[in-house]
């Protein structure tokens, strides 16, 4: 009967000849569809999720845009200083540290930023930007963020129209950016702090510097293969082949695979 502590063959090979195996990892990554982020902050007001909204959105602004943003503390739907947030003058010595967003001017402008789940958006921007022009403080940049769709040249036409009105740069971020700056930047767990959502687990295989190297040198050998098998077999095809089979070996192909490289060769 044999010992259920006792390690196996296989397990006793690899820890004596780790370079003969496998070293991709089963990475446990979380994370949720494209598109059903996209529904779920399409359909925030139903959930009255608009406060919600607001803190993943400042959060979000942190990672892509400026990391100096005031938090808000005052009443909801922009506070008494009418904006949502806004950014504060950070030392360049500081600023040099950053590596998200663009450091040299979020450090030395002032920006401010609106966020509205309010399904008319144009409405609701036109207000934000003449409240927060009206402030009179050196603002250099408005950004308008919404969890509505909207389409690039309403956005293009608005963004122009309230900068030839008052003077300031306006930039709208709407859904898509979101959807995009989540997934392409891998901003999953953002998501679940702050919009309280649940994420699948998922298991991701990573290649870890040996398998990535064999990766590059099987598809190589595969092409060198295919290009001379149907000239005449020779010693350097067959040295090739079984060096093919060493490769899928250690990175663990399946047994067919592998077999079936072997008798090839």
């Amino acid at each position: 009967m044999s010992n259920p502590n006792q390690p196996s063959y296989r397990e006793f090979m690899r820890a004596r000849r780790p370079e003969l195996y496998s070293d991709t990892l089963n990475v446990e990554e979380r994370e949720m569809d494209r598109r059903q982020f996209e529904f779920h902050l399409h359909s925030l007001t139903s959930r009255k999720e608009e406060t919600v909204f607001e803190s993943f959105a400042r959060a979000l602004a942190e990672k892509e845009l400026c990391p100096n943003l005031i938090p808000q503390t005052g009443p909801t739907g922009g506070g008494d200083s009418k904006v949502d947030t806004e950014t504060y003058p950070v030392a360049a010595s500081i600023a040099t540290l950053w590596y998200d967003g663009d450091p040299s001017k979020a450090s030395a402008e002032r920006w401010a930023f609106a966020v509205s789940a309010k399904a008319k958006w144009k409405p609701k921007i036109q207000s934000d930007v003449e409240k927060i022009a009206a402030t009179g403080r050196p603002y250099s940049l408005i950004y308008f963020v919404s969890n509505q769709a909207i389409r690039d040249k309403d956005r293009a036409e608005t963004e122009d129209a309230l900068k030839a009105k008052y003077g300031i740069e306006v930039r709208i971020l709407d859904r898509s950016w979101i959807v995009e700056k989540v997934s392409s930047h891998k901003r999953w767990q953002l998501v679940a702090d702050t919009l309280q959502f649940e994420l699948q687990r998922t298991l991701n295989a990573v290649s870890g510097p040996l398998d990535a190297g064999r990766l590059r040198d099987l598809e190589a050998l595969d092409k060198k293969i295919e290009n001379t098998a149907g000239d005449r077999v020779t010693l350097e095809l067959v040295e090739e082949s079984l060096q093919s089979a060493l490769l899928a070996r250690s990175l663990d192909k399946p047994r067919t695979e592998v077999d079936g490289r072997f008798d090839s060769a």
